[in-house]
């Protein structure tokens, strides 16, 4: 059998890894009608508090026209609301709602907790290892973009 190269190994654990990610946030979130993605940027707005579109995108690693529609979404659900910059109206930020704070926050936090405690079985070796190895995947990626 044919041995797969190293590029297209790391797709597949990266595309592995992001499966089990979504599939852990699908079942945190199915109590809630929100999707891993929309759990996710609430997590990001609960933890760090009213953020621009973009900044958002930057965090999720996603356009801002994908999370311009995961906010959407949202909004229709009562749980983020938009507002204008009053200085620059072009800018939009992002916020939860008292809604998304009554009911949703400890939850929130408790998915956080699971999943730290998930991170935390591996050594502290482990875990700079993985970071590392992120890190430097991030950094080849970004040059070839140059």
């Amino acid at each position: 059998m044919e041995e797969i190269n190293s590029g297209l190994k790391i797709l597949k654990l990266l595309k592995q890894i992001m499966n089990i990610i979504k599939h852990s946030m699908k079942y945190e979130c199915k109590d809630f009608d929100i999707t891993g993605p929309q759990g996710m940027l609430m997590g990001i707005l609960a933890r760090y508090g009213e953020m621009k579109v973009s900044d958002l995108s930057q965090r999720l690693g996603l356009s801002n026209s994908t999370v311009s529609g995961i906010i959407d979404r949202l909004e229709k659900q009562g749980l983020v609301e938009r507002t204008r910059s009053t200085e620059d109206r072009r800018v939009v930020y992002v916020s939860v709602t008292p809604k998304f704070k009554d009911t949703f926050q400890k939850h929130f936090k408790e998915a956080e907790e699971k999943f730290e405690k998930l991170i935390e079985r591996a050594s502290p070796q482990d875990l700079n290892k993985i970071i590392e190895g992120l890190e430097a995947l991030k950094e080849i990626l970004e040059k070839q973009d140059n």
